[in-house]
């Protein structure tokens, strides 16, 4: 089962992967063609539905030509901490 904080985190991911695919301007579905990663398992780890594995990590950075480490660059809400 995921806790509330686990779950926070990854929704923080999502938004910043959503946020760094639309400063690039790419869609989900051209995104996807960029990357070995399906257009719907994009969405999904924008939503913070599924935790994502560390290929596709590197595939989404490589997709938005930035380094992985700037996918992880995010601040987890203050409410969700210890």
């Amino acid at each position: 089962m995921v806790s509330d904080l686990d779950k926070g985190l990854l929704i923080q991911f999502g938004k910043r992967l959503r946020s760094l695919r639309l400063s690039k301007k790419l869609t989900l579905r051209k995104m996807a063609l960029l990357c070995n990663v399906e257009f719907a398992d994009i969405q999904r780890y924008e939503t913070g539905k599924v935790n994502i594995t560390l290929l596709s990590l590197g595939e989404l950075a490589k997709a938005l030509e930035i380094e992985p480490k700037e996918l992880l660059d995010f601040t987890q809400e203050q409410d969700l901490k210890h």
